[in-house]
């Protein structure tokens, strides 16, 4: 039954001169905590009414990892993810070991993702992300699915620590992890997003700065990054001031983000949702200050999945070059 339906919409929409068959497409984000959410709903929005009919419905989900997944299992269309789990994907290494996921395309860079390993003051010896393998509670690393967990464990793998060791715990909502954190259930929490996250913005608001620190990156910790995975990681200033009582600025690191859609959606589809989205970024820019750094310019910046062939579509009609290295 769901096939004659779907041939028969196919058929319609033939008929009424349009030339791509989903009318409605998934997204997943990541938590209601995180910058994940809000800018895929913001950005499920503008589309949707961009193109009347092209429906984006945006949901709550476990993040990159799981996003990719889901896409690979074919129970969404589109998704956000990050580098590190969409370069893991595309390759079938780490938590896609022996399963690449090759019917992953990137559709465009979003902004970095910012670490922000926060701790309770009291456990912070040496201030950096050294100190979350002496924590003397747990260290919520996020969800058992999510990208941000993939990606702490590369982090901590890189500079000389096995997450085996440490004592974790696996909450997926960045809001629940400040909250564990606020009431010492647990010593640090895994809290990377675009800057501002609002999770760490209400854990330094309710649990006061004196209680709370973000751990920084040592240039010697950075440079292992960058030889355990080259080009993946770099250098990002978290400035004074972004979080209440933070008076000053922490020395982090950044990955990018990107939204990435699964090859089977039309190309016309994807094509007039990038579409929808490059030609109305003043009010792509207004969801989110993380969704500032949308921009066409650096589009295909740190992707680490090929382009879908609705992207390439769109960019070569914008006079870009898209390298080959992006092209399925």
């Amino acid at each position: 039954m769901k096939s004659i339906y779907a041939a028969a919409l196919v058929a319609c929409l033939s008929l009424s001169g349009h030339s791509f068959a989903q009318t409605k497409l998934v997204m997943g984000t990541g938590g209601t905590g995180g910058t994940y959410y809000p800018v895929g709903v913001g950005l499920a929005k503008i589309v949707s009414s961009a193109v009347p009919d092209l429906s984006i419905d945006a949901i709550s989900s476990g993040g990159s990892t799981e996003n990719v997944r889901l896409i690979g299992k074919k129970e969404i269309e589109l998704g956000i993810t990050n580098g590190v789990v969409g370069a893991l994907a595309s390759s079938g290494t780490g938590v896609f070991e022996g399963k690449p996921q090759k019917n992953l395309r990137a559709l465009f860079s979003l902004w970095g993702n910012t670490e922000h390993q926060v701790a309770l003051s009291k456990d912070v010896k040496t201030g950096t992300i050294a100190d979350l393998a002496t924590l003397s509670g747990k260290y919520n690393i996020g969800g058992r699915k999510s990208g941000a967990r993939t990606a702490a464990s590369l982090m901590l793998g890189a500079v000389g620590h096995d997450v085996k060791d440490i004592d974790l715990e696996f909450l997926a909502k960045y809001s629940e992890s400040a909250r564990a954190l606020q009431d010492r259930r647990i010593s640090a929490a895994n809290l990377g997003a675009g800057m501002p996250v609002v999770a760490v913005t209400e854990l330094f608001a309710s649990a006061g700065a004196d209680k709370v620190r973000i751990l920084s990156f040592s240039d010697e910790q950075l440079a292992k990054f960058n030889q355990a995975y080259p080009g993946l990681y770099y250098r990002k200033e978290i400035p004074a001031n972004t979080y209440p009582g933070q008076t000053k600025a922490v020395p982090s690191a950044e990955y990018a983000n990107l939204m990435v859609v699964d090859d089977s959606v039309a190309e016309e589809a994807v094509y007039r949702f990038v579409k929808a989205v490059f030609e109305n970024l003043e009010t792509v820019h207004a969801i989110h200050p993380s969704a500032k750094a949308i921009k066409l310019e650096t589009a295909m910046a740190g992707l680490s999945a090929p382009l879908h062939s609705g992207a390439i579509r769109y960019y070569e009609e914008q006079g870009l070059t898209v390298p080959d290295h992006l092209r399925p």
